[in-house]
């Protein structure tokens, strides 16, 4: 094959002071060795990029909480006007046996709800936890009617969920499945997506700052997309106006290898413009 004129290289001879003529041989090495420079240029930055979100696995099972009807929360006060109140979600007032009764019948009729069971404030607290929305500001007084709760088996557990919020004496149902990334990251720092205090994150920024954390092994950054599908997948009600990528926001989730403090990593992103929060991927 003969390359086109400009492609082609101009033959180049050597004299060595022996005497002896050199010809394309070192010229071919010498680009050769170019090549392969440029080549490592490339590889290292390539290197230095995150990686994208795994394919999966996706997330089987999970947990769930069932809120019943009751006595006013001390928090009601704080809900805002346009909120719906509980005389709306609860007409009747608070679940009367019977209702608790009903409630334990369906959930214990269903693959995907047998394992309930009675749970405390602290115990349903551990399992709201997992909210990444607002996981971290919740207590044991805002628990206070999730009076059942427990493992969510695979199967349909969207349609027996929600069989269960429309049963009298229900307030309503959460659903949370196992986190997409449990196992695949330790660390996600979040970015800030709208009216940021400081500005929006300088994605550069942050991922540097991340890279000179000691231990870290991997990191992926998920764009929006990718977030609200985490969301979707974790909740049983189909809500378009929710699930919708402009009201995500983007992170980087950061995958440690050997020992690491978190204390460490909130401290390196305390104050930083446009990081929302630091949260720990960890099983409840």
């Amino acid at each position: 094959m003969t390359l086109p004129e400009e492609c082609q290289i101009e033959e180049l001879t050597i004299v060595e002071s022996g005497g002896r003529r050199r010809g394309p041989l070192v010229l071919a090495a010498v680009v050769l060795v170019a090549a392969l420079g440029a080549g490592g240029v490339f590889a290292y930055r390539a290197s230095r990029e995150p990686s994208p979100p795994p394919d999966g696995p996706w997330p089987r099972a999970g947990t769930f909480l069932v809120h019943l009807c009751g006595p006013p929360s001390p928090y009601d006060a704080q809900l805002p006007d346009e909120s719906q109140s509980l005389d709306e979600y609860c007409p009747s007032g608070a679940a009367t046996a019977t209702q608790r009764r009903e409630v334990e019948r369906v959930l214990a009729s269903h693959a995907e709800t047998s394992g309930y069971r009675r749970l405390t404030p602290a115990q349903a607290l551990a399992i709201a936890r997992q909210d990444r929305r607002i996981g971290d500001v919740l207590d044991e007084h805002l628990l206070q009617r999730a009076v059942y709760g427990g493992v969510l088996a695979p199967g349909e557990w969207r349609r027996v969920l929600g069989e269960v919020q429309r049963l009298p004496g229900v307030f309503y149902v959460e659903s949370y499945r196992d986190d997409f990334w449990w196992d695949k990251a330790d660390v996600a720092v979040r970015l800030c997506w709208k009216d940021c205090e400081g500005g929006p994150a300088d994605r550069q920024t942050v991922l540097d700052r991340i890279r000179a954390l000691p231990g870290v092994d991997e990191i992926y950054f998920e764009n929006a997309e990718h977030a609200t599908e985490v969301l979707r997948q974790a909740q049983w009600w189909e809500r378009p106006e929710i699930f919708q990528p402009d009201l995500m926001p983007e992170a980087f989730h950061v995958k440690f290898a050997g020992h690491w403090d978190f204390a460490e990593v909130q401290r390196a992103f305390a104050g930083m413009p446009g990081v929302v929060k630091v949260v720990r991927h960890g099983h409840p």
